[in-house]
């Protein structure tokens, strides 16, 4: 796959959701909401994450293995891809108060240009999808033989260019708070197993209180993924944690999702009152262009 060719691997259906080939591969767009608990006890949708979904013939693929798959020379390209496909199909959420978090490796770019290159792509998949470049952050994933450079560079632009940041499996470590410092993040990803582990012990509750309103008093949003289980929300309402993401809250949907009438709007509850709103309320209002061929 060559750069010039990323956007042409993009389709376009009837209603306008994008979905993207590579060689025998169909890939889709999958969301995950990320909650925040009100006061009420009720929960809002205060972002998304974006997942890819892979099908070959009529299978599934799970995206480790499919990843495994794709040459090196290619892998640039499709991560690139699949940012691009998230990105346009988030557009159709109608909801674009909520922060969508796509995925990005920096080891992948080999030079400031071609994180420049990306970054400007992503700006123009945002444009395509009438999404304001403040409602994107772009979650930079850290592997151990990536150069501490790149990720700081990926950063520095991606805020340049207006992008939100975020990191993952933060532990507050030695490590994490250099990291921390390095990248300057948006929002910020606990590691769920560390936390698992010190949320255990008897006096770990007001230590991470203490941590998460830090994070808060600096302007980061912090976020505890992969709830699956009622102690672990319990356990993020003891320390203030102000958002949560897992199977136990909200399942990932294919694009187009649910979320509209799963998690109304706060606008839409303030004029429609507890009940949801009729579905012509919540619909897309914002004209899009079309990106991508058309396939029915």
């Amino acid at each position: 796959m060559t750069e010039r060719s990323i956007f042409a691997n993009l389709n376009r259906d009837a209603d306008g959701i994008a979905t993207a080939c590579y060689g025998p591969y169909t890939l889709k767009s999958a969301f995950q909401p990320i909650l925040r608990e009100t006061s009420e006890g009720i929960f809002s949708l205060e972002a998304i994450e974006g997942l890819v979904r892979v099908e070959c013939d009529g299978a599934l693929v799970s995206p480790a293995d499919f990843f495994a798959l794709v040459p090196q020379d290619d892998r640039p390209m499709v991560d690139s891809l699949c940012r691009s496909l998230h990105i346009l199909n988030a557009g159709h959420l109608s909801r674009p108060d909520a922060v969508l978090l796509v995925n990005s490796q920096p080891g992948l770019f080999q030079s400031a240009h071609a994180i420049r290159q990306e970054v400007d792509r992503m700006r123009l998949a945002a444009y395509e999808a009438a999404l304001p470049s403040s409602s994107i952050a772009c979650e930079i994933r850290d592997l151990p033989d990536d150069e501490t450079d790149a990720a700081a560079d990926l950063s520095g632009q991606l805020h340049d260019a207006g992008f939100l940041v975020a990191i993952d499996e933060y532990a507050a470590g030695d490590g994490d708070l250099a990291r921390l410092a390095r990248l300057a993040p948006d929002l910020l990803k606990f590691d769920p197993i560390w936390l698992q582990r010190f949320g255990r012990q008897p006096t770990a509750a007001a230590l991470l209180r203490v941590i998460v309103a830090q994070l808060e008093r600096e302007g980061i949003r912090p976020i505890v993924a992969n709830i699956e289980e009622a102690w672990q929300m319990e356990l993020c309402r003891e320390i203030g944690m102000p958002l949560m993401q897992g199977y136990l809250l909200a399942r990932p949907q294919l694009a187009p999702t649910s979320f509209g009438l799963d998690f109304p709007d706060p606008d839409d509850l303030a004029v429609y009152g507890a009940a949801s709103p009729p579905n012509d309320a919540i619909a897309p209002t914002r004209s899009r262009r079309t990106f991508g061929r058309r396939t029915g």
